[in-house]
């Protein structure tokens, strides 16, 4: 009874949640939920599995497109239309976006797919079941971890456990510092930069570049960190989101290592079974594959042609990779290995670099107009009038410059375990320059999170 007490608890709580945001999207998400558990042991049942899971997945990714894509391919349908001076009949709709419907939906999908496929049984405890899919800390942003992790651990009575409450702490605030004190700063040089990038030199608009990827890392990461150490706290284990990505040495090794759940969910779900479909097609079959999953992927994150661009050149990286694998090899080989990782490296990170502009941008245009100048120093901008005074941009770069260092610097022990060995004295020290970090230099009241928008 009292494991049943605490989960009627957690759910209440994640209701309270997901209604601040919008009472009308809750009601969308509980409609969902309950299509999604009857579909879940229909499928377990019938002998048509096949069919029911279609039946699923059009309604999931029909809410999704309703919510999300709707109004987006209806302004393109009436650009085409009036080039042929023919009205749209279709209305534009103007409605919220239930929070966390994009990550709902995928984990819906794999949720009704692993029962078709026979890997998990149908969940019959509805409170169990609503409790997964409106679970709070990973409600907006994820990770969009498989229901067979989490909703056995949702059965068990939890117990506190105070060494497990420290360390989700220590997270919390870790991505308190990734966030507030790192990621808000970097935004308001990138949004001044990126708000009107033909004002800017060559120069000034690849820092805007960099400071984009690094604040998007710290921003997600920061999320990430925040609600791990939630979970942590109720006795919930999550399934890691990053891996020190920009420590990568190709693009499937940073997509192995960036937004890992969404990686691994596309690479379960899209992938290999898009990939099977064409095994006949050799390589060429698995290049298709990839161009998919990375259109789709590109489409998950962002409602515009930027966020399509984004993933077709990532697409296109993963099926050059692929075809390239020997040539590569044979390349690197001939060089020093120090000398052929940091080549890798620096290859990947300018990539990664270079496809975020099109994230960040406000049109494809523009993003094309950043990535082809920035060679030209025909112009000159001082960066201390991009929003930030002399000392807050020297802690800027220092928060940038420390994220990277954290990429390639790897200790025998995380710091939440190194910080637990120290003195008590020092430990308290450490927690107060931290809190007097947070009060002094996060920017508070700032924006929300980049992801909670995808």
């Amino acid at each position: 009874m009292k494991g049943k007490l605490q989960l009627w608890w957690l759910l209440a709580g994640s209701i309270i949640f997901c209604a601040f945001y919008s009472l009308a999207g809750l009601a969308i998400l509980f409609s969902l939920i309950i299509a999604n558990y009857f579909t879940g042991i229909w499928i377990e049942q019938s002998r048509y599995k096949n069919a029911i899971l279609f039946l699923s997945c059009a309604i999931n990714l029909g809410a999704l497109f309703l919510f999300k894509y709707y109004n987006f391919f209806n302004v393109e349908f009436t650009t085409l239309l009036k080039s042929w001076n023919i009205d749209n009949p279709l209305p534009v709709l103007h409605w919220i976006i239930p929070v966390g419907l994009s990550y709902f939906v995928l984990q819906a999908i794999g949720y009704n797919t692993d029962i078709q496929r026979e890997m998990e049984p149908a969940e019959r405890n509805f409170l169990v079941f609503t409790s997964y899919f409106l679970y709070f800390p990973k409600l907006i942003q994820g990770p969009v971890d498989r229901p067979r992790n989490i909703l056995p651990q949702l059965k068990e009575t939890k117990v506190f456990d105070y060494t497990r409450a420290t360390t989700g702490l220590k997270l919390i605030a870790w991505g308190l510092i990734k966030k507030l004190v790192i990621a808000d700063r970097l935004s308001i040089i990138v949004s001044e930069v990126y708000a009107h990038p033909h004002d800017f030199s060559g120069s000034v608009l690849l820092m805007a570049g960099l400071f984009y990827m690094v604040q998007l890392y710290a921003d997600f990461s920061g999320y990430m960190d925040i609600a791990l150490g939630v979970s942590h706290i109720l006795g919930i284990e999550m399934m890691p989101n990053f891996n020190r990505p920009f420590s990568a040495t190709s693009i499937t090794d940073f997509w192995k290592r960036w937004h890992i759940s969404l990686s691994t969910w596309l690479y379960e779900y899209v992938y290999n079974p898009v990939s099977l479909q064409w095994r006949n097609w050799g390589n060429w079959g698995m290049v298709l594959a990839i161009f998919i999953t990375f259109f789709l992927s590109g489409m998950w994150h962002g409602v515009g042609w930027t966020f399509i661009s984004w993933g077709l050149l990532n697409g296109l990286a993963m099926g050059y990779e692929l075809r390239t694998v020997k040539w590569r090899k044979s390349f690197f080989k001939k060089l020093k290995p120090s000398t052929a990782k940091l080549l890798s490296i620096s290859i990947t990170f300018l990539f990664t670099l270079l496809s975020f502009t099109f994230v960040r941008a406000n049109t494809v245009s523009e993003g094309w107009y950043v990535v082809t100048h920035l060679f030209d120093q025909s112009k000159t901008v001082s960066v201390l009038s991009l929003g930030l005074d002399s000392a807050n941009f020297m802690l800027a770069c220092l928060g940038v410059a420390l994220l990277l260092f954290l990429q390639f610097y790897q200790p025998k022990q995380s710091f939440s375990s190194n910080i637990s060995a120290q003195p008590v004295i020092l430990r308290w020290a450490i927690y107060s320059i931290t809190a007097l970090i947070l009060l002094n230099f996060g920017i508070l009241g700032g924006k929300g999170f980049i992801y909670a928008q995808f």
